[in-house]
């Protein structure tokens, strides 16, 4: 019998040999739900320190129970391998990370018949995977390799016969292994961070066709659309907004009544309030599957063609461009397949190569002397620069991405490593040709803050963006960072304090009713204060509440990742509703989860479940940082960049556009008190990081404990 929620099958394709086979969803990955607890399970069990560019890397494409059902907003699919995307110099192994993606495919994968697809191998010249209602077999693409993320799906479709057909798929970075090449999916939906389309490229594999016409059995049809009524009738708009949010990511029409639930996907315009001067060219809002949002905008331009928009895929319109180069650039990201968060420090890093003299030349002249770069190319990148000494016109953006798509030029083949391994390269390279002074003005580049006061772009550590300023959020948001393997990502703060229009007094009502006074009130701080005032603190207090509160956003990701449900809706932290105080419901997913799958399963429960996963992702980053061998995950892995604890004054502020100054630095006593807290609350060792025996075997995880220990690692 066919479990609820689950389809009971897992696809497995190795592409050496060509042999597809299939094995039980149930009982092996029960225990992990689904999304990054399938993954994460899979390369613990068979390729923990794989390289990235590998045969035995795995690539783990997975739903979770929720996904082809009518819960609002579980259109995701998580995508789970070994990163080549994550800079962690100090580690001996490539690092294991997710990342997410929403449209249809996702939910196509559980008509067909599968909870998830694990790929391993290496195809012997380029192929696409083909599935169809339980079957699937492996095409060639040789005829395919090379074209664009939208040519590759429309000719798929035509040579399969499938209009309907959902398709996952890599650009030409891809293909050159960019480690910052994403997996494209539609116009606009990306499983951007991670390199995990650099790790298709590394297979062959160029895209992932599939169809299917089955359904989704739940256990409790009727408690699920009472549950569903439910929420449309409190949900807010995405990312937390409420009709009280003004300006970027926004609540934009306010004429619609929030209790009318029939013009939710009307709520909210990113064309209007991320690119007015874009307005013009919309044509429509656009959705992911089950999901009555649409926070996705549907623009045409005249010559770039149609396409699906989001956050920041708006990048070139939020770093100052005013035209239609904006779409121009999110177009040619998403056809060639680079990451459009990644474009934030890219580009400030472009500039700062035109902007920084060394002696009387731009280090750009150095570039181009030493032969990295020829004379035409920077003559075009200077086009990208903002006003006056460039346009940030459509020649430059197109360049640069040219440039890191097709690996042209030596600098450009430093960059398409990524913004910060390209960093390290560049000043090595000017090491070997004795420009000491050089380099270290290229290093003096991590002196850079981000954009819209830090909430993107500058060095965020684990060579990617950063995104959200632990010194403007909190130290829970520090930690947040410094215990994952890449930009976290996480919403659940935000959906309560960034986007939701809402008042510092206002959220944090709603955060007592949550955590209770002491953790709302010792743990949060007004995002809107001064910019000289530093984080809330009462020593102890806020220790543990900053820990708190880390670990709940920990959780609730892991939740949402393997439910799988979407980062700007779960968990709700607001409402629409005036009446409600805007006050959200956080317990959604456990009741949804239950519905589904007929399991009694509380908020605790889930909870639970969660930390098994994230334990699994603290183990797979032990053995992976250390080779298999003891390490100290507090002293070595668990750090944020040093820029954030250093004095404003040896920063260097945005050159454009204009941007505040930071809020005071963050102090390594308080950041250390915080995490000491949350391993106590995770039940991990102090000292280390290191999950101790005793939570290993709560969880469920002696297995894993046993063979930590068999290896050489010990547990406290």
């Amino acid at each position: 019998m066919t479990p609820y929620g689950w389809q009971g099958k897992i696809l497995r394709v190795d592409l050496s040999s060509g042999v597809i086979s299939e094995e039980p969803t149930l009982p092996t990955y029960e225990a992990f739900v689904g999304g990054i607890g399938i993954g994460y399970k899979v390369i613990w069990d068979e390729a923990p320190t794989a390289d990235p560019f590998s045969s035995e890397n795995r690539i783990v494409f997975a739903v979770g129970p929720l996904t082809g059902t009518h819960a609002p907003s579980s259109g995701r699919t998580e995508v789970t391998s070994i990163s080549p995307h994550v800079y962690a110099p100090l580690a001996k192994r490539a690092l294991v990370s997710r990342s997410g993606m929403g449209g249809y495919w996702g939910a196509e994968l559980k008509f067909a018949g599968y909870d998830a697809i694990i790929i391993q191998g290496k195809a012997a010249r380029p192929v696409y995977l083909w599935i169809k209602d339980g079957q699937a077999v492996i095409k060639s693409a040789e005829h395919l390799w090379g074209t664009d993320a939208f040519t590759v799906q429309e000719r798929i479709r035509e040579e399969l016969g499938e209009p309907k057909a959902q398709i996952a798929c890599i650009g030409p970075a891809g293909e050159n292994l960019v480690r910052i090449a994403p997996i494209l999916h539609r116009s606009g939906n990306a499983a951007g961070q991670g390199g995990f389309g650099a790790v298709m490229g590394a297979k062959n594999l160029k895209a992932i066709a599939v169809r299917g016409t089955r359904g989704v059995q739940v256990a409790d049809g009727d408690k699920l659309n009472a549950l569903i009524r439910e929420i449309r009738g409190m949900m807010p708009g995405p990312l937390g907004s409420t009709p009280l949010s003004e300006g970027t990511l926004s609540w934009t029409e306010k004429h619609i009544d929030p209790h009318d639930i029939n013009k939710q996907a009307l709520r909210f315009n990113q064309t209007k309030s991320c690119a007015p001067h874009l307005n013009k060219y919309f044509v429509k809002h656009a959705a992911c599957y089950s999901c009555p949002l649409a926070c996705y905008a549907y623009n045409y331009v005249p010559g770039a063609g149609g396409g699906a928009v989001s956050c920041t895929q708006w990048f070139y319109s939020w770093l100052g461009n005013q035209d239609e180069a904006t779409f121009v650039a999110k177009q040619r990201c998403d056809q060639w397949g680079i990451d459009t968060f990644e474009m934030f420090p890219m580009i400030q890093l472009v500039w700062y190569l035109f902007d920084t003299r060394v002696g009387d030349k731009r280090i750009i002249d150095y570039v181009c002397e030493a032969g990295m770069l020829t004379s035409e190319l920077v003559t075009d990148l200077q086009d990208l620069h903002y006003p006056p000494e460039g346009n940030l016109g459509c020649k430059g953006i197109e360049t640069l991405l040219r440039m890191i798509a097709f690996r042209e030029s030596a600098l450009g083949d430093m960059l398409a490593e990524g913004f910060r391994r390209a960093v390290d390269l560049l000043a090595a390279r000017f090491e070997e040709l004795s420009l000491p002074q050089v380099a270290d003005a290229v290093r003096g580049w991590l002196r850079m803050e981000g954009i819209m006061g830090g909430v993107v772009g500058a060095d965020g550590g684990w060579g990617m963006s950063g995104h959200y300023d632990p010194r403007t959020y909190g130290y829970y948001w520090a930690v947040n960072f410094a215990v994952e393997n890449r930009d976290p990502n996480r919403h659940s703060m935000t959906n309560l304090l960034e986007w939701t229009g809402l008042s510092f007094e206002q959220a944090l009502s709603i955060g007592r009713k949550y955590w209770g006074e002491e953790v709302a009130d010792w743990g949060l701080s007004d995002l809107d204060r001064d910019r000289k005032k530093p984080l809330t603190w009462n020593d102890a207090y806020s220790a543990r509440a900053n820990a708190v509160l880390s670990r709940f956003i920990h959780l609730r990701a892991c939740i949402k990742d393997m439910l799988t449900v979407c980062d700007w809706v779960y968990p709700m932290m607001t409402s629409g509703l005036a009446e409600r105080d805007y006050t959200g419901d956080i317990s959604l997913e456990s009741r949804l989860f239950s519905a589904v799958t007929g399991l009694d399963v509380d908020q605790e429960g889930l909870d639970e479940i969660a930390e098994r996963v994230w334990n699994m992702h603290r183990v797979l980053t032990l053995v992976q940082w250390g080779d298999w061998q003891p390490v100290n995950l507090r002293k070595e892995h668990d750090q944020i960049p040093d820029r954030y604890f250093t004095p404003l004054e040896t920063h260097l502020l945005p050159p454009f556009p204009p941007a505040p100054e930071p809020h005071p630095p963050l102090e390594r006593e308080k950041f250390e008190a915080v995490k000491a807290e949350y391993y106590k609350l995770m039940g991990w060792d102090e000292e280390t990081g290191v999950p101790t025996r005793a939570t290993l075997e709560r969880l469920g995880l002696k297995e894993v404990a046993d063979r930590l220990e068999k290896s050489g690692i010990p547990l406290k």
